[in-house]
């Protein structure tokens, strides 16, 4: 990190920080207001009683929920300019992303091996597990069903999450919670293009009814044209491989809500050019390669209450995935182009039972049931229109049984105990207990003490890589984790959070970067850390929200992981103009120097900052500027792949227009 660059952000937090205070001493005269005016008062004091729903598998406060959960808001999304899920995350404390210019990874409390695939943490679409089945991978980046603006909040409860979720909850669960047809009445059209080619469109409308019903339905379209090359290139090489180098994606969102039932309904299609280089061609020469993935989903939920005790919760999903890939090749023998084909299909389907009750004094009983039946997972490899040479089927069935008891022990005092068994076709069954104890003695503060556990068993892509090698599938990962959380408002403007943990990782399958390609089962590991975040308001509608967070993971030898930074430094400061008619933005993230098996890779400071014009109701005028000093940030996913490095500077013009609410 250039000392220059850590200057000029200091000098500019102090700066920022200043103008509030500034404008307080201002103070402001008390006028009349319309409704327009009232709608944009901005809150003034730091929200406690926030309703958060992925800690517990229902609807509480956040101040009594068993574990921690940090929230990124509709209104932030928009004020800070994020663009994709992957600015969203990197927003939360502990977590990190990375690219290699097609796939988005996200690391969570420095754990982000190269060749993950982001199989440790569960994703969530208003409570639906999205996680595809080939190769347990959250999908983050364009493949993600949902554009932001389409998004009420994002929710994301840190540490062991399968007594509650099964597989895949191993680092957290991210629960994205989409909007309701009130936020999307009438016809939407909303457009944006950046500086360094990338366009986009989306069209939405939405309708609430008087007889109770409600429903919108959303569809975007994404270009990206001769895209920045990730990594260095001769000078005559980078216009032929920019011309072969492109992205196209789709998305179709729906939902539907009558009642007591819940209809959603989403399709992505996401195509990424690629240049293949031709060995055999002098001077070197560039063909076209390219990468599809297509996903989508139906899912229907139900509620419904017996009595004023007893709630029910019932919801099936039916999903489908269809990854590609095709590169050029040439028979040895013909001498003769060929396209080189791997393709991995999965379906599936999920079923969801919960009961949940109160008829015991002092108690919240939960008891639930869960079922994965794989209809389909296949990975196949070969040439295009000959039998495949390499082929690999799952037939598996994953079964989860849990219960919950939410105790109030003491009038201050909560006592969480859960418990959940999993079962699958192919792997040993996993228990997995949680325990948390919550105490709110002093006002505006809140005490957590947490243990849990958590497991992922190998996926269909890691038995395939080592069955290619004849060699066993590795056992299921397992972590245990012993977490203090504190938080505690000091004003109705100002509050803080502080998490202790500390984690003990035990077989974590990891890919071998330096032998052969294939999965093992690492020695135990050990992760402790601490986040820290303060959050500040002011009358005026200005916020500020800083974080760090620390982690020290060791193998059994005391070596550091790969691809694992020590610390993380998130920023965000907003100051309204003129209200919330015009607000400007700043983000800062930071992060550590991280080693990887082949290159130690330099830590970074970027900053983006965002002004957001809303000169009437209906009408949103962004211009977002990425990556201001124009840093240099390198990603290695892969030992075997070339560093990558992110785009550097560019500027964002979006324009909302709504009509017709």
């Amino acid at each position: 990190m250039r000392l220059s660059a850590a200057r000029a952000s200091a000098a500019w937090l102090l700066l920022w920080l200043a103008a509030p205070t500034a404008a307080q001493v201002a103070g402001s005269t008390e006028q009349e207001m319309g409704l327009e005016e009232l709608l944009r008062q901005p809150l003034k004091q730091v929200p406690r009683d926030v309703e958060v729903s992925t800690a517990s598998r229902f609807t509480q406060s956040a101040a009594q929920a068993p574990t921690t959960t940090y929230v990124i808001t509709a209104g932030e999304i928009a004020r800070f300019g994020f663009r994709n899920m992957s600015d969203i995350l990197r927003a939360l404390p502990g977590l990190y992303t990375t690219s290699d210019g097609v796939f988005t990874y996200l690391g969570a409390r420095g754990l982000g091996r190269p060749g993950d695939l982001n199989t440790r943490l569960l994703l969530l679409i208003d409570g639906m597990r999205v996680n595809e089945n080939v190769y347990d991978a959250a999908l983050l980046g364009g493949e993600f069903f949902l554009d932001v603006e389409l998004i009420e909040r994002v929710e994301f409860a840190p540490g062991p999450g399968s007594a509650l979720y099964g597989n895949n909850a191993f680092l957290g669960v991210v629960n994205v919670m989409t909007k309701r047809a009130d936020k999307l009445a009438g016809a939407e059209v909303r457009a944006s293009r950046d500086s360094l080619g990338l366009q986009q469109a989306r069209a939405s409308w939405g309708y609430r009814s008087e007889a109770g019903w409600e429903g919108w339905l959303a569809a975007s379209q994404s270009k990206h044209d001769h895209m920045p090359l990730p990594y260095e290139a001769p000078a005559e090489e980078v216009s032929p491989q920019r011309e072969r180098l492109w992205m196209r994606g789709k998305r179709l969102f729906g939902s539907f809500n009558a009642g007591e039932w819940a209809l959603r309904a989403g399709y992505s299609e996401l195509s990424n050019g690629v240049p293949s280089y031709a060995p055999e061609s002098t001077p070197a020469r560039f063909d076209q390669a390219y990468m599809v993935s297509d996903n989508s989903f139906v899912a229907l939920s139900h509620e419904r209450s017996f009595g004023p005790d007893w709630d029910l919760f019932a919801a099936v999903s039916v999903k489908r995935s269809h990854y590609r890939e095709r590169f050029p090749s040439v028979d040895p023998q013909t001498a003769q182009q060929r396209m080189y084909a791997t393709t991995a299909r999965g379906s599936w389907s999920n079923w969801d039972l919960r009961l949940s009750t109160r008829r015991w004094e002092q108690h919240r009983l939960m008891a639930g049931l869960e079922v994965q039946n794989d209809a389909e997972q296949r990975i196949l490899a070969g040439l295009e229109g000959e039998p495949p040479f390499q082929e690999y089927f799952g037939d598996n069935r994953r079964l989860g049984l849990f219960v919950q008891d939410e105790w109030q022990i003491a009038d201050k005092q909560q006592l969480i105990l859960g418990l959940r068994r999993d079962s699958s076709w192919v792997a040993d069954p996993s228990v997995n207990p949680r325990l948390a104890w919550v105490w709110s003695g002093l006002p505006d503060a809140t005490l957590r003490l947490m243990y849990g556990s958590a497991f992922r068993a190998a996926n269909l892509n890691e038995f395939a890589v080592n069955a290619s090698w004849e060699l066993p599938t590795p056992k299921p990962e397992r972590v245990r984790t012993l977490e203090a959380a504190w938080e505690h408002a000091l004003t109705p403007q100002l509050q803080y959070r502080v998490s202790l943990y500390a984690s003990r990782l035990l077989d974590l399958i990891e890919l071998n970067q330096v032998d052969l390609p294939v999965y093992e089962n690492s020695k135990p590991l050990r992760n402790i850390g601490t986040e820290l975040e303060l959050e500040r308001r002011w009358n005026q509608g200005a916020r500020l929200r800083m974080g760090l967070s620390l982690q020290r993971s060791r193998d059994e030898h005391g070596a550091g992981l790969s691809n694992s930074p020590a610390a993380l430094f998130k920023f965000f400061y907003s100051q309204p103009i003129l209200g919330d008619a015009l607000q400007v933005s700043w983000q800062m993230f930071a992060m550590s120097r991280r080693q990887t098996a082949a290159e130690d890779l330099p830590g970074y400071l970027l900053n983006n900052v965002n002004l957001l014009w809303r000169p009437r109701l209906d009408l949103d005028v962004s211009l977002g500027l990425y990556n201001l000093g124009d840093t240099r940030i390198v990603d290695r996913t892969r030992v075997q792949q070339l560093p990558t490095q992110q785009p550097g500077r560019s500027v964002q013009l979006g324009l909302s227009w709504r009509f017709g609410s």
